[in-house]
């Protein structure tokens, strides 16, 4: 396979890969046998890439035989060092100076002194590989579980860099704390500490506190403090139900805060807000789905991310880093999906990542000081590139005229005519299916089938508008704007109406689900993983991990979004078991947490009251995310031999 892309910088091309990361290209295979499907379904080979704050040291996540390691990586040397994280659920790592890094992680655990059960805790290590030592940030600080609830940043007080993360007080889960870590020793030096609830902190790269937001809980009211001259004061608070603000970060000057609005007159906008109290006007983000960006070096805003379905659009406004995305795009023209993943302080070095025709995933480091780069490793080595199956955007129309746009993935070898079809919904459901590799739906892909991922009303990337379209439409319109999608793909001739199949995950397990009892005669097998299977039931834990409070805007959020209360058991694929005439396949990690095993429990058992066709398979150690490769490698391998089974692809 050959992968590796010439990047052409100012007239420069040069190849020059890490030794330490770099993949051999394996021998083509044909057509005529797949690779194994655990070339799509592991974890993959290189994730989590950072880059040093003096850019010259990578730090990354290896997969290697079943073994994950964190590498420790010098460019200029082409050395690096290791150290083997096993089975740890890595969620994100950054550095916290030149030279030691911080890796975040969670678990599912149960802790005695907090609300709602078993939850997913994370935790936060200082890595130091050079001297071969570890701490976890809150182990050494009274009063604390070793966990972390945000707030990470690198900051520099008095000439030492420093790394800040926040935490509840284990006998007062009402009292939320700021504190920043040595990085030579692990301990914790407290930084602000406020006995009601604070959403976040906004804090200067020298260690000062600029500001925070505070939600109150009874009066629901949202406030922004502003910290000067070492006093606290309320300068803008709204009462908010539901649609609070957000204190998103640093403005662009020294002294303002970005502030996202999310109800009222100035609803959908980023304002920067002065100590003051003055609002900015409305800043220009040249889209409706937009993340932000700060500046590596002084923390402040220097730009936007419009993300959509497209892949993500940087527009920045900083004079140092304007040109750069017009570099990212001339240096990979060939890609279909390229991501600025991190940079070096001074934004002349950085690590970008991408994808395209025949390429699943590699990430590259790049030095315009040099005119150079680097290939720091492939995503998935293991799958060929004639393997790589093609993605197609499609747009058709909903039964009401309402335009819906999802992505086409086509088998490998086969015409595009008359195949055999899985249907592929997303969870969320506010999410959104994009032009992305999708791990899943190549590994179905590569087994004979298209592949079709609609982004049903509901979804977000497409506007508010389109998102609240989903309101109260579980089971009802979001559902059929899945199987308007299969008749649009039918009358195209692309596919076989026949030979159609459901399969999702979270809420595209529910829409597995409810395809398969509310909207007969569309499918011939259904899978869900981790499906919302009654809504009533689901709501119930909602309220529970949230202290039993009917007014959490986690609980309301859900309410909006489900509709009408009295509506719900209509659309409960376990209420309407005995409508079901298709086999059924359920899988459920034991230690999810965002939706409860008991969904998939009930599901089954009103199956087998009914007298249907049900499997269950129970994942052992597995979230709701599918984050071990075990269970991941083992739901894929199970949903393949269901659907092969009852809607056999030849």
């Amino acid at each position: 396979m050959t992968i590796l892309k010439t990047i052409v910088l100012a007239g420069v091309a040069t190849a020059c890969a890490f030794s330490a990361v770099a993949e051999t290209a394996p021998a083509a295979n044909t057509l005529g046998t797949p690779p194994p499907l655990t070339a799509f379904s592991k974890l993959p080979a290189i994730d989590e890439v950072a880059l040093s704050p003096d850019g010259k040291r990578v730090a990354l996540i290896r997969n290697a035989g079943g073994e994950r390691f964190l590498m420790d990586i010098d460019i200029d040397k082409n050395d690096f060092k290791a150290m083997r994280v096993g089975g740890v659920k890595v969620r994100s790592l950054f550095w916290g100076d030149a030279t030691r890094i911080i890796l975040i992680s969670s678990q599912a655990a149960y802790l005695r002194e907090f609300v709602g059960g078993k939850d997913e805790y994370y935790s936060g290590q200082i890595l130091d590989l050079p001297r071969n030592k570890t701490f976890a940030l809150f182990d050494k600080t009274g009063g604390f579980y070793p966990i972390v609830m945000g707030d990470f940043q690198r900051v520099k007080i008095k000439g030492e860099y420093r790394v800040t993360a926040s935490n509840t007080k284990i006998e007062n889960e009402g009292l939320r704390s700021l504190y920043n870590f040595d990085l030579n020793t692990g301990r914790g030096r407290v930084m602000d500490e406020v006995p009601y609830h604070v959403q976040n902190w906004i804090v200067r790269g020298d260690g000062e506190i600029i500001a925070r937001a505070e939600y109150d809980r009874d009066t629901k009211i949202w406030t922004l403090r502003y910290h000067q001259n070492g006093k606290w004061r309320a300068i803008y608070s709204e009462k908010q139900m539901l649609d609070a603000p957000s204190l998103v970060g640093r403005g662009r000057d020294d002294e303002s805060v970005l502030v996202y609005i999310n109800a009222g007159e100035k609803a959908g906008n980023y304002y920067e807000v002065f100590p003051d109290g003055r609002f900015s006007e409305p800043l220009d983000t040249k889209g409706s789905n937009v993340g932000t960006f700060y500046h590596p070096a002084t923390g402040k805003l220097a730009g936007f991310i419009n993300y959509s379905p497209d892949g993500p659009a940087y527009t920045f406004f900083a004079p140092d880093l304007a040109n750069l995305p017009h570099l990212i795009e001339k240096g990979m023209p060939d890609y279909t999906y390229r991501k600025l993943v991190d940079m070096s302080d001074d934004g002349r070095q950085i690590i970008v990542y991408g994808e395209g025709p025949g390429d699943p995933g590699t990430y590259y480091y790049i030095d315009y000081t040099t005119k150079s780069f680097k290939l720091a490793g492939q995503t998935r080595p293991d799958v060929p590139s004639e393997w790589v199956a093609e993605k197609r955007k499609v747009t058709y129309k909903a039964a009401d005229g309402l335009e819906i746009n999802g992505y086409l993935t086509l088998p490998p070898g086969r015409e595009a005519k008359n195949l055999p079809l899985i249907v592929l919904p997303h969870g969320g459901p506010e999410s959104y299916d994009d032009i992305r590799y999708d791990w899943m739906s190549q590994a179905i892909a590569s087994r004979g089938y298209a592949v079709l991922q609609p982004n049903f009303r509901g979804s977000s990337g497409y506007g508010d508008s389109f998102t609240e379209k989903g309101y109260g439409e579980w089971g009802r319109k979001m559902q059929t704007d899945l199987s308007d999608g299969v008749r649009y793909l039918a009358k195209e001739g692309t596919i076989d109406p026949k030979r159609v199949c459901i399969v999702g995950a979270s809420y595209g397990g529910y829409a597995a689900m409810a395809g398969a009892a509310l909207d007969p005669g569309v499918y011939r097998c259904a899978s869900g993983i981790a499906p919302v299977t009654n809504l009533k039931k689901m709501i119930a834990y909602e309220e529970e991990s949230v202290g039993y409070d009917k007014q959490a805007r986690r609980v309301l959020y859900w309410k909006r979004f489900l509709g009408d209360e009295s509506r719900w058991a209509e659309v409960s694929p376990d209420l309407k078991a005995a409508n079901i005439t298709i086999p059924i396949q359920l899988i459920h990690g034991k230690d999810d947490t965002v939706v409860p095993i008991d969904q998939s429990y009930r599901m089954r058992d009103a199956l087998k009251k009914a007298g249907k066709e049900v499997d269950l398979i129970l994942l052992k150690e597995e979230d709701h995310w599918l984050s071990r490769e075990p269970t991941r490698v083992q739901t894929m391998d199970a949903v393949v031999a269901f659907i092969e089974k009852h809607n056999p692809p030849y």
